[in-house]
């Protein structure tokens, strides 16, 4: 779901990025929003530097994602997105 929620709203995203033909990693889209606002749990507004989320175009799947320097799984990444 992640990486159909991404790549359909791609005209909203500030910057995206691909790997190289040939690539070890695969056919992997890197997209990027910064200054990305959000609400944590205890409902205080913050603002990361950067929300990044790997995709794999071949199979369509979430790789990986991080806000800031965190680490998130595809079901906190389908919250954000």
């Amino acid at each position: 779901m992640c990486a159909k929620l991404l790549l359909e709203q791609t005209q909203a995203i500030h910057y995206y990025a691909r790997t190289k033909e040939g690539n070890e990693l695969g056919n992997i889209a890197g997209f990027f929003f910064a200054n990305f606002p959000s609400v944590d749990n205890e409902c205080n507004f913050q603002v990361a530097d950067l929300f990044a989320v790997d995709i794999d175009l071949d199979t369509k799947r979430f790789v990986k994602a991080k806000l800031d320097d965190i680490n998130l799984n595809a079901k906190e990444t389908m919250t954000l997105l």
